[in-house]
C-alpha cells in the first residue's frame, strides 16, 4: 500500500511540475506537502508514545526519538526567515533551532542512560515495520542530497524536481512508519 501511495505522490509531483516548475521552489506546494506529512508523523509518534503503557519505557523512548527526528526534519524544511520581511523571523528560527537542539541533548542523555536496555532490544526495535519504513525514509532524504547538490548531472529544474520528489517520498514513509506502534514487551 505504501508503494502505491508513493507512486501516486511521485506522479502528482511530476504532473504539478509539468504545469508549473515553481512548485519545487522553497516554501512552495511540494515543500508544504512535506511539512504536512512531517507534522502528521510527529503528532502520530507522540500519539503512539502516549498510548504505550508506563512500563514500556523502551517503546516510549523509540517513539520520542522518532517524533523528534520528524520534528527536526520539519524545522529544516520550513524556511522561517523567509516567511516575511520582519527581522524577527530570523531570530525566531534561531530560537526554534536552539530549543530543538536542547531537547535533542536531553533525549540523547536519556537514551545514553538506557543504552543497555536498548541494546538488548535492538533486534526487536530494528525489525519492526516502523523502523524499516523510517530507515527507507531517511535513505530517500539522503538520496535527495545528490540532486540538491547537483551531483547527478541533470538540468537544474529536473534536479530540483527529483530532490523534492524524493523528500516528499521520505515524508510519506516517515508518516506511514508512525502509523504503527513499536510492539516491544514491557521493560
Amino acid at each position: 500500500m505504501t508503494v502505491v501511495f508513493l507512486s501516486i505522490c511521485a506522479f502528482a509531483a511530476n504532473r504539478l511540475w509539468q504545469q508549473d516548475v515553481t512548485v519545487t521552489y522553497e516554501n512552495n506546494i511540494l515543500e508544504n506537502i512535506q511539512v504536512f506529512f512531517l507534522t502528521l508523523a510527529t503528532t502520530t509518534h507522540l500519539w503512539q508514545l502516549s498510548r504505550q503503557p508506563a512500563g514500556a519505557a523502551t517503546a516510549r523512548m523509540c517513539h520520542m526519538v522518532l517524533a523528534m527526528l520528524c520534528l527536526s526534519i520539519m524545522v529544516r524544511e520550513v524556511d522561517i526567515d523567509k516567511l516575511g520581511p520582519q527581522p524577527a523571523w530570523g531570530i525566531t528560527e534561531n530560537l526554534i533551532r536552539l530549543a530543538g537542539g536542547a531537547v535533542w541533548i536531553w533525549l540523547l542523555i536519556h537514551v545514553y542512560h538506557n543504552r543497555l536496555t536498548l541494546w538488548q532490544c535492538k533486534a526487536g526495535i530494528l525489525c519492526t515495520p516502523t523502523s524499516v519504513l523510517t530507515g527507507l525514509g531517511v535513505m530517500c532524504y539522503m538520496a535527495s542530497w545528490f540532486f540538491d547538490k547537483s551531483v547527478v548531472p541533470l538540468p537544474a529544474e529536473r534536479s530540483q524536481l527529483w530532490e523534492e520528489t524524493l523528500q516528499m517520498s521520505a515524508t510519506v514513509l516517515l508518516f506511514t512508519a508512525a502509523l504503527r506502534a513499536i510492539p516491544l514487551a514491557k521493560n
